[in-house]
């Protein structure tokens, strides 16, 4: 099993989807908890007009399914974190071959990062934050992991925060602006 985990505004989150299985024996789960928005169509290409406000991850699927019949894959709509460890627990994470994110802020790639490191599961990490692009492969304790070296404090709150889980004070001022 595979699992994509998307929080991206840009066109990594659409990508990883659609390449992630070539075995129709495998399946892929996918989660992101966003809603397609109208920027989005011009950077992901798994998503149309008819589309806009529906869930990401749902979407994706589906279309995927359109283009590949074989493909087999669950979608959810929840984020990977802390608070959602009940439906993405232990029996979750050790059903895993590996892990792709698509994440657009540092605090999600570092819970994600340590999950990974914890079942000891390989991780292809690939995002954004602001308009500066990431990649990186990390093999637990054989490479390097995401965590290990540390990101510049990030300027702005990503976007699907602001528009779907503002939690802090400093959400709603930057909402405001």
């Amino acid at each position: 099993a595979l699992m994509g985990v998307g929080c991206s505004d840009g066109a990594a989150g659409g990508k990883d989807v659609n390449s992630s299985n070539n075995d129709s024996e495998g399946r892929v789960l996918v989660t992101d908890m966003d809603q397609i928005e109208k920027s989005n169509l011009s950077r992901q290409f798994l998503f149309r007009n008819t589309d806009i406000n529906c869930p990401k991850s749902t979407t994706a699927v589906k279309a995927t399914a359109r283009m590949n019949p074989a493909f087999r894959a669950t979608a959810y709509e929840s984020k990977v974190a802390p608070e959602t460890e009940n439906l993405f627990n232990d029996d979750f994470f050790e059903s895993l071959d590996m892990v792709c994110t698509a994440l657009d802020n540092v605090e999600a790639r570092l819970y994600i990062d340590q999950k990974c490191l914890f079942y000891h599961k390989p991780m292809l990490e690939s995002g954004t934050l602001g308009a500066k692009g990431h990649t990186q492969i990390v093999a637990p304790f054989k490479t390097e992991n995401y965590g290990a070296t540390r990101d510049p404090p990030e300027k702005s709150i990503p976007v699907c925060t602001l528009k779907h889980f503002p939690n802090q004070i400093d959400h709603t001022l930057q909402w405001a602006r």
